[in-house]
C-alpha cells in the first residue's frame, strides 16, 4: 500500500480535473529535518501539499519549485516537486518567530512559484501577494492569476499527515456549462478539513459529486529526494575561490557543508582544497559525509 501519493481525477461530461495528495512518512522525514516552531512547520507542510497538487500536471521534465520571498520573519521557505514526484521542503526562520502563529507567519511577502523546465531551461514564474489567510486560498489565486481558470483548493494539516484537495477547471467549453460548473464549484467549498483527513478520495468524490461521472486514475507515489551532491558542492567551492576556501582551513582546520534539506555533511581538508583548484580527481573515501 503506497502511504505517500497523489491521485487525480477527471470528470467525464464536464470541463473539470482534479487532484488530492496524501503525505504521512515524506513530511515526516521533511519536519524531522529541523526543530520547526509549529506555525513555521504548518506553512511548509502545506506549501508541500500545495506543490504536489499542481506538479501532478506537469506535462513536461521538470520540476516547480514553490516559496515565500520578502518575508521578515522568514531566512527562506521552499518546496521543490519534480515531475517524477521526488519532494524536498526546508525552512529557516528568525530567532522572534517562537511565538508566531501560522497566520501571522504568511501575512507579509510574497508567494514566488516557478516552473524549471528541463527540456529547454527556462523557468517561468508567478508571485502572489500574500493577501490571504491560507495556503490553500493562495493556491486558487495562483491558478487563477496564472491560468485564468478557477479552482477550490483545500490542505489539511497535522504534524503527522497532510492531505490536500484541488479541483481545477478546464478551459474547453466553458460557456456551454456555466451552471453545471457553478454548482460544482460551489459543492467543492463544502469539503472540511475532517473529512480530508479521515475519507479516502472515492468517498470524497462521492459524497460531493454523486450525480457525475468521474475517473479516478491510479495513485502515483510521492517519495522524498534530496539533489544535493559532492559534485555540487565542490561546484560551490570552486565559485567561492581557492583563496576564501583556504582562509576558512586556517581558521576552523575544514571546510563543512551541511545541506539545509536533507542534513547531509559534506567536509573538505586541506588536501581536499588543494585538488579542488588543481584540477585533480578527489577521493570520495576521504571526504566525510554524515547524516546526523
Amino acid at each position: 500500500m503506497i502511504k505517500n501519493f497523489v491521485q487525480s481525477f477527471l470528470f467525464s461530461k464536464l470541463p473539470v480535473r482534479g487532484a488530492y495528495v496524501e503525505l504521512t512518512d515524506v513530511w515526516q522525514t521533511i519536519s524531522a529535518q529541523k526543530d520547526y516552531p509549529q506555525g513555521v512547520k504548518q506553512v511548509l507542510g502545506e506549501l508541500l501539499a500545495a506543490n504536489v497538487l499542481i506538479t501532478s500536471n506537469l506535462k513536461f521534465n521538470g520540476k516547480i519549485i514553490v516559496q515565500i520571498q520578502d518575508n521578515p520573519k522568514l531566512d527562506i521557505i521552499v518546496s521543490e516537486c519534480s515531475n517524477n514526484l521526488n519532494v524536498r521542503a526546508t525552512a529557516k526562520f528568525s530567532k522572534n518567530i517562537l511565538n508566531n502563529e501560522y497566520k501571522d507567519i504568511i501575512a507579509t511577502g510574497n508567494l514566488v512559484i516557478s516552473i524549471d523546465s528541463n527540456s529547454d531551461g527556462k523557468i517561468y514564474q508567478s508571485v502572489i501577494s500574500l493577501s490571504s489567510y491560507s495556503i490553500s486560498e493562495l493556491l486558487d489565486k495562483y491558478m487563477l492569476q496564472s491560468e485564468q481558470l478557477r479552482s477550490v483548493c483545500v490542505i489539511a494539516y497535522t504534524e503527522n499527515k497532510i492531505v490536500g484537495f484541488i479541483l481545477q477547471q478546464l478551459p474547453e467549453q466553458i460557456d456551454l456549462f456555466t451552471d453545471e460548473l457553478l454548482k460544482v464549484f460551489l459543492l467543492a467549498q463544502t469539503l472540511t478539513h475532517d473529512e480530508l483527513l479521515t475519507k479516502d478520495l472515492t468517498k470524497i468524490l462521492k459524497n460531493l459529486f454523486y450525480e457525475d461521472d468521474i475517473t479516478v486514475f491510479n495513485p502515483r507515489e510521492v517519495e522524498f529526494s534530496c539533489t544535493c551532491s559532492q559534485n555540487k558542492v565542490t561546484d560551490m567551492l570552486k565559485g567561492l575561490g581557492k583563496k576564501e576556501a583556504q582562509s576558512i582551513i586556517e581558521e576552523i582546520g575544514e571546510v563543512k557543508v551541511t545541506c539545509e534539506f536533507c542534513n547531509m555533511n559534506y567536509t573538505y581538508n586541506i588536501q581536499d582544497i588543494e585538488n579542488i583548484f588543481n584540477s585533480q580527481s578527489i577521493d570520495v573515501g576521504v571526504l566525510s559525509k554524515e547524516i546526523h
